[in-house]
């Protein structure tokens, strides 16, 4: 499946739980996730590749100063991305052609 069995969790001791997201039938196989939905860089940095299921991966390039000029060309963190298809956003584009 496309979603994993096991999450996990720690308590204000430390303490480390694993549990199961779902009722998982004996013999089947527990799968977590160690990637960020939100944020899929962690794994393409470390390891080097994306989840199946992640479409894209932020752009590393932070420009040192943002100014209102590339705010109006559509520069925002969670926009500059780039696709596991080879594609780049827009406003990667537009960002690296403005500075």
């Amino acid at each position: 499946g496309a979603y994993p069995e096991v999450e996990s969790s720690y308590d204000e001791e430390g303490n480390y739980y694993a549990y199961t997201t779902y009722d998982v039938p004996a013999g089947s196989p527990l799968r977590m996730s160690y990637g960020d939905p939100t944020n899929p860089s962690f794994l393409f940095a470390r390891y080097g590749f994306l989840d199946e299921s992640t479409e894209a991966t932020f752009c590393k390039i932070i420009p040192e100063h943002i100014n209102k000029d590339m705010e109006e060309l559509g520069y925002a963190h969670n926009r500059m991305l780039f696709y596991k298809d080879g594609n780049v956003s827009e406003e990667v584009w537009d960002i690296l052609l403005f500075q």
